[in-house]
């Protein structure tokens, strides 16, 4: 796949967050994120932070909106039932999060999971929605845990637009992303602005600057989206790539077939499937972690094994 112009007089955030939504929220998150931790004691950042902030809130806001609306970026309605099926996948990866910033057994960790996972991942569809709400209540105002609040928060919307609709047909309500692509834009504008702020400021160590931006997820925007045509009991190589934060790093899966496909790491290309690796469900969409698929820090490779034996697969991988 051809690079995407990066260039000297080029918003590199906006190309790089073109094609996805997910990019330019990663994007944002990490900047205001990065900016905030620094406001009480770096100057720049502070007038960075809030120069950013109202854009942010504006794109996460035209966000969640669309999400309601769409379920995803492919234009389908995830119901309810669906949601919850993905759900254990969403919670895991907050628990990573989480305990990446608070070890599992602090005092603080457990006011989060008083009742382990278990509340969130069995039980009715209403306490389960319900216990989503009471851990964005227990992580609070905890700036160490706004990143994954805001992503439980958009799922938590998800759950209840679905359930308000409770299991209704796809919709084929083509919903008009207008506000979302221009509060996007208005965004990228935002942190390309600062990015010169802040190279002025740090002009004589501009290095200083990096940490208040996402460089390698820039690079790896380069290429986001993989579409995969798999043979019956064939695997096939999605990608090749060494990923800067593993513990966290997610994919959404899209299978368009009515196939179990196993998605695993891998030494080489034709490397078979082990012991450990992720399981798709036929005809869904998902959220899976990394770290369930292998070690990437020796496995390159991210294949995919479709385990039909007449029916060829058709999936989309996206790195979020």
């Amino acid at each position: 796949m051809a690079n995407k112009p990066i260039g000297l007089l080029v918003n590199r955030f906006e190309v790089a967050s073109r094609n996805s939504f997910n990019v330019a929220a990663a994007i944002g998150t990490q900047h205001v994120s990065a900016l905030h931790a620094d406001s009480a004691t770096v100057p720049i950042a502070l007038i960075c932070y809030n120069n950013v902030k109202p854009k942010y809130d504006a794109y996460m806001a035209a966000r969640v909106v669309h999400i309601a609306q769409t379920g995803t970026q492919f234009g389908e309605v995830l119901t309810l039932k669906q949601l919850l099926e993905v759900m254990p996948t969403n919670v895991e990866s907050w628990q990573v999060s989480i305990k990446n910033v608070y070890d599992a057994k602090t005092t603080r960790f457990k006011e989060m999971f008083s009742k382990g996972k278990s509340v969130l991942n069995r039980g009715t569809q209403i306490n389960r929605i319900n216990a989503v709400g009471a851990l964005i209540t227990a992580i609070g105002s905890d700036i160490a845990l706004t990143a994954v609040k805001d992503k439980i928060i958009l799922f938590h919307t998800s759950l209840l637009t679905a359930l308000t609709t409770k299991d209704d047909a796809k919709s084929t309500t083509v919903t008009d992303s207008t506000t979302l692509e221009t509060t996007r834009i208005d965004l990228c504008d935002e942190i390309e602005g600062n990015l010169g702020l802040m190279i002025n400021n740090f002009k004589k160590d501009t290095s200083l600057a990096a940490k208040y931006f996402d460089e390698t997820l820039l690079h790896n925007s380069l290429q986001i989206s993989f579409d995969l045509k798999i043979k019956p009991l064939c695997s096939k190589k999605a990608i090749k790539r060494t990923f800067a934060n593993p513990l966290t790093q997610q994919f959404q899966i899209d299978n368009r077939t009515n196939t179990t496909l196993k998605v695993f790491l891998a030494l080489t290309k034709y490397g078979l499937v082990g012991l450990v690796y992720v399981t798709v469900p036929p005809l869904s969409t998902g959220f899976y972690d990394l770290v369930k698929m292998g070690d990437n820090s020796t496995h390159k490779f991210l294949n995919v094994l479709n385990t039909d034996d007449k029916i060829k697969a058709d999936i989309t991988i996206k790195v979020l």
